[in-house]
């Protein structure tokens, strides 16, 4: 029976080592879907299936889908897995080096983040455990850099993206968001988005009006307003009765966070964001006391669950 038991271990082995489920984060997939394990229990025991309610989740410049999950892990509560499927977006441009090998955006943020790293209940995620495979990504690339050839943060020439003044390539965004929820099951009820992922998803109401169907509630973290006329225009509908143009804003319930100590987005390109692309009497606002990250005190993480679980008034 010992030689039994020890051929049955020989050959589990390998089965530990590459199991299916890192196999497939290896491959970078459009997007990273997350249900409550608890939710699926009762599906499987009661034969009934709940209202699926997404809700979208976009990265900041240089991260992707995974980084980003990663780094909301603290604030995505049991409650709130409940509520919502959590889908998290790879952008389509790839920008692999732009900071070097040792990444030079992980370091600054990191170091960003820990400059207040003794405000009370203040807890800063370790940002060189966010990397993987899918690799850097952005959801719009900067013109000047697409006209200059700068291809790395080193180069003089280079620009970052929350300070272009030439967005590129954003329609190859739209249309990835596009295809990725055309067919969608069930509704799209709420947006999380962090830095230029933020900024994204304002410039997404505009550009994809059919997203916000549904949509109840948006996040926006350390989003700031994007500088280039174009962008701005694309806020303003022309079609209407007098000719002036009326402004098109998000209308959904929002709360738009920023860090008292973020060196990278002032609070004043926070609240340009907010008061030009959201409905002022639907929007609130959430100061920490970090950096350019996604804060993880415990008073956060309350009042993120707190705002996504409010009753929105809509059938669920």
């Amino acid at each position: 029976s010992s030689k039994k038991k020890k051929y049955h271990l020989q050959k589990k082995r390998p089965l530990k080592i590459d199991p299916p489920k890192k196999r497939r984060a290896l491959f970078a997939p459009i997007f990273i879907m997350e249900k409550d394990k608890e939710e699926e229990k009762k599906t499987l025991k009661t034969g009934v299936v709940p209202p699926v309610l997404k809700c979208v989740c976009f990265h900041g410049f240089s991260q992707n889908a995974d980084a980003f999950r990663r780094r909301t892990g603290s604030i995505r509560t049991t409650k709130l897995k409940r509520k919502y499927e959590f889908v998290f977006l790879d952008a389509p441009h790839a920008v692999d080096g732009v900071f070097g090998e040792e990444d030079g955006l992980r370091e600054e943020e990191e170091r960003n983040a820990n400059a207040n790293a003794k405000a009370k209940n203040e807890t800063v995620v370790d940002a060189k455990t966010t990397t993987n495979c899918s690799g850097h990504r952005s959801w719009w690339l900067a013109g000047e850099n697409v006209e200059s050839g700068a291809t790395k943060a080193t180069d003089a020439a280079w620009v970052r993206p929350a300070k272009s003044r030439k967005i590129v390539g954003l329609e190859d965004s739209v249309e990835l968001v596009r295809e990725t929820f055309v067919k969608t099951e069930g509704e799209v009820r709420a947006l999380v988005g962090f830095s230029q992922g933020a900024t994204f998803i304002a410039l997404l109401r505009r550009k994809l009006p059919e997203l916000f169907k549904n949509v109840r509630k948006v996040v926006s973290i350390a989003g700031f307003d994007p500088l280039d006329e174009e962008a701005y225009a694309a806020a303003i509908d022309d079609d209407d009765d007098d000719g002036k143009g009326v402004k098109v804003k998000v209308e959904s319930k929002s709360l738009h966070v920023h860090g008292a100590n973020d060196a990278l987005v002032t609070r004043d390109r926070c609240d340009r964001l907010r008061d030009l692309f959201y409905d002022a009497e639907n929007a609130s606002t959430f100061e920490h006391e970090g950096g350019h990250g996604v804060p993880t005190s415990k008073q956060f993480r309350e009042a993120f669950e707190t705002f996504l679980l409010q009753d929105d008034g809509a059938e669920t």
